[in-house]
């Protein structure tokens, strides 16, 4: 899951949700009436669904695995918990199928001390700060409750996702080397060129964790690959990525983990 940056709307489609979401009862708002509003809003739906999937990672990629193409807009709080929402353009999000239907649902865990959600919504915070992907796993670990939750109920350790992952690893390192060879020779928009390509491959987050960890000293020896991190870094840039905060571990969490459902968020 990787952090996404959520544009203002143009000024027509902000008047489309501001009317339908006037034209919402005060009273008996309930999920099957939303959703049916909703339904009718056609023109409405589809000018948000340009705006997310021209912010989505990849080309069109779900906001949640960033593996399968967003096929569908999710209501990140669903409708069976807050029908008022149902236009409100910060609670939609790209989802493909599975993430949408098959594994969130209506599920929306909340911290029993605190009330606020627990999982994660990526146009609003640094996922980074939540959990941390294996480059030799595929496998996302939690740092937090919240990334706990987010884990599990979205299943991002699946095996189709784990093995894409390492592929794309793989994929990623042979184009950097590509990369490499073309910056030696002086051919620095060919190397842009290559990268641009790989930009917008599946599984964002791959890219991103490798340029996260490739100013580290330890990196070429984890991905056994110094030319192919050598030009990740010169054509990102130093440094290949901002400083976050990541909360510090008090034990290690294992991708199947459930402690989200019985610790304080």
């Amino acid at each position: 899951m990787i952090r996404l940056e959520r544009p203002p709307l143009d000024d027509q489609t902000v008047k489309l949700l501001v009317r339908a979401h006037e034209r919402l009862p005060d009273a008996g708002l309930t999920e099957a009436v939303a959703r049916k509003a909703w339904k009718a809003a056609g023109g409405t739906r589809e000018r948000v669904a340009m705006a997310l999937r021209a912010m989505a990672s990849g080309i069109e990629r779900c906001m949640y695995c960033s593996e399968s193409l967003g096929t569908a807009i999710d209501h990140f709080e669903p409708l069976n918990h807050a029908p008022r929402r149902v236009f409100d353009w910060y609670n939609h999000l790209l989802a493909c199928s599975f993430c949408n239907s098959h594994a969130k649902g209506g599920t929306f865990p909340k911290g029993t001390a605190t009330g606020e959600p627990l999982l994660i919504d990526p146009t609003a915070e640094e996922p980074a700060h939540h959990l941390r992907l294996s480059l030799t796993s595929g496998e996302y670990h939690c740092l937090t409750p919240r990334g706990c939750a987010t884990i599990d109920v979205f299943q991002l350790n699946r095996g189709p996702l784990r093995k894409g992952r390492l592929d794309a690893v793989g994929q990623c390192l042979d184009t950097l080397a590509g990369c490499a060879a073309l910056l030696a020779a002086d051919d620095t928009a060919g190397a842009r060129k290559r990268m641009l390509r790989l930009r917008r491959q599946p599984l964002a987050d791959v890219l991103q964790e490798l340029r996260r960890i490739a100013d580290r000293p330890s990196a070429a020896v984890v991905l056994g690959d110094e030319a192919a991190l050598e030009a990740l870094r010169a054509l990102y840039g130093q440094p290949v990525a901002k400083q976050v905060f990541i909360p510090q571990q008090t034990s290690r969490h294992q991708p199947d983990c459930r402690f989200w459902k019985t610790a304080p968020s």
